[in-house]
């Protein structure tokens, strides 16, 4: 089949291309700048659209057969109106989108069980991309491991010296971290499957760990020694803009959005989907060592 992925350049958008075209689907990619996207080298089954989000007479037109589109846009720095940007970006995809007949759009998002403002733009964004004909087909996930994943790069960056100093929340609330390759195999084994429209799924991993308990496994994995840790009663902002500064490769939203969810547990409630593609996913350790192998 022939679907559309709307941010390729994300951490998800650029993996998932390859799973696309490895299953024989037709990829259309809609980039800000095509030139770079094309020095990509991806064969002749991709085709580049040009078109920013923020900027609606600047996208090229969709393909009039496009059976499914992907809203993979990352956040947006979280600024004074941060918001109404992400709701433009979503409301700008669907106006361009509602030209063609494309019967499924598919996203990832976070847990939203607070109601921080970049919760609530997600929400928002949720309810703009299901205004359309379109069915929408929801996964949430809080915790991606994978080479470059954003809880990836912060284990890194946390055990670059000692002592490691890391917040008592993060020893406290719980999540279940996925496996970057099983997120890419829901997202694709979803297409086009009806029990998937219009629903929202958790999607995670088989195991409940503090961030406590996956930066040990993580430290005995990849390091030599056995660095002390210090839990701090909170994360000021001190040691926030510190992470911060030392996370160079991480977007200041994506980061903040990491903190929130180490607040409180983020546990699947709903395993649903399990049923419609039934999958073994990896366990912490194997998604850990997996990532480093194939990134």
């Amino acid at each position: 089949m022939k679907v559309l992925v709307v941010g390729a350049n994300s951490y998800i958008g650029t993996r998932l291309i390859p799973v696309l075209l490895e299953k024989g689907h037709q990829v259309v990619c809609l980039s800000r700048d095509k030139k770079y996207f094309s020095s990509q080298n991806y064969d002749e089954r991709v085709t580049v659209l040009n078109g920013d989000l923020l900027r609606s007479k600047s996208i090229e037109p969709f393909p009039n057969d496009i059976d499914a589109a992907y809203y993979l846009v990352n956040q947006l720095t979280q600024t004074l109106g941060f918001a109404g940007m992400e709701a433009l970006s979503a409301q700008n995809f669907m106006d361009a989108l509602s030209k063609v007949d494309c019967r499924q759009i598919i996203t990832v998002s976070g847990s939203c069980n607070t109601l921080s403002a970049s919760a609530m733009s997600r929400l928002n964004v949720e309810d703009i991309l299901g205004s359309g004909s379109a069915a929408l087909t929801i996964f949430q996930t809080n915790m991606i491991i994978g080479a470059g994943s954003i809880a990836m790069e912060l284990f890194k960056a946390l055990t670059l010296n000692t002592p490691i100093f890391i917040a008592k929340t993060w020893t406290q609330a719980f999540t279940q971290p996925i496996y970057t390759g099983d997120v890419l195999a829901y997202l694709e084994g979803c297409l086009l499957k009806q029990k998937t429209f219009n629903q929202k799924f958790d999607i995670c991993g088989p195991e409940i760990l503090s961030f406590k308990q996956m930066l040990l496994i993580y430290i005995a994995i990849f390091k030599d020694f056995k660095p002390s840790i210090i839990t701090l009663p909170f994360l000021t902002a001190k040691l926030s803009s510190y992470l911060l500064n030392l996370l160079s490769t991480i977007s200041y939203p994506d980061a903040q959005t990491l903190f929130e969810n180490l607040k409180t547990d983020k546990i699947c409630l709903d395993n649903s989907i399990s049923d419609i593609i039934p999958r073994q996913c990896l366990t912490f350790k194997q998604s850990l060592r997996e990532g480093i192998v194939f990134g």
